[in-house]
């Protein structure tokens, strides 16, 4: 083991078929995703499966993820710790929920739940005032309550999610993060964010292995702040992180 490396999931490793590269063949896809059905959902390319096998041989591989921690386990990946519903869960080595973090967490969901519902309700509001269906809602994990608001678009239409996303800033609290990426628009209370769960569970990390490296690897602009954590930060060059830094491609 030669680093600890904590690495986003989607749009970092992999992604859905409907964003896979254009010179990659559908073929040549690996799922790696699933629907609770069992249905493939999401896909790396031959290079991000050479990069994820990588990670697993010579890495101790924690995952820093949005998923919810269900969503989690159907990713067909060997991990035990991680970080998943944006940090709300923290799993330690042996795969369970860490229950001081889930204590914490819990006692400041709840002191958000009635901001949380105001959110979804104005966001919801302003999509039907321009028009748009939206699916709205408060995210929740076992044993810790609501988190933050989720928002997409049924038909992927990532235009007209940003433009209610946009038209709800006000209804937004001041102190939250908004997370605007794709199909995706996730509005997080200031307990909420990979960066804390991260700083709540790197040093034992750094105890245990101190002479190893740190990589954080993410794709998104809330990435950054749990990557700054980190000895070293790495991202696609195709990510919305990429595009922000001065060596994106042009």
């Amino acid at each position: 083991m030669r680093a600890i490396t904590l690495v986003d999931l989607d749009d970092t490793l992999f992604q859905t078929m409907r964003k896979r590269p254009a010179d990659v063949a559908e073929a040549d896809m690996t799922p790696i995703g699933y629907a609770r059905d069992g249905s493939p959902l999401s896909y790396a390319t031959p290079r991000q499966m050479s990069f994820i096998r990588w990670l697993l041989d010579s890495t101790l591989f924690v995952p820093v993820t949005a998923r919810g921690l269900e969503a989690l386990r159907r990713v067909k990946l060997d991990y035990r710790a991680a970080v998943c519903a944006h940090g709300g869960v923290v799993l330690g080595d042996d795969g369970e929920p860490d229950p001081v973090w889930a204590e914490t967490i819990s006692e400041a969901a709840a002191l958000h739940a009635e901001p949380l519902a105001l959110v979804a309700e104005a966001i919801d509001a302003a999509a039907s005032a321009a028009g748009h269906r939206l699916n709205v809602r408060v995210l929740t994990e076992d044993n810790v309550g609501g988190l933050y608001v989720l928002v997409k678009h049924p038909e992927s239409d990532d235009a007209a999610l940003h433009s209610a996303a946009r038209a709800a800033a006000h209804a937004v609290p001041a102190g939250w993060t908004t997370h605007i990426n794709g199909n995706n628009v996730a509005l997080m209370p200031p307990f909420l964010g990979k960066r804390q769960a991260v700083a709540h569970m790197l040093p034992a990390l750094r105890v245990r292995y101190p002479d190893l490296p740190v990589i954080g690897i993410g794709d998104s602009l809330t990435d950054a702040p749990f990557m700054g954590l980190c000895d070293f930060a790495m991202t696609p060059t195709g990510s919305q992180l990429a595009a922000a830094t001065p060596f994106a491609r042009r």
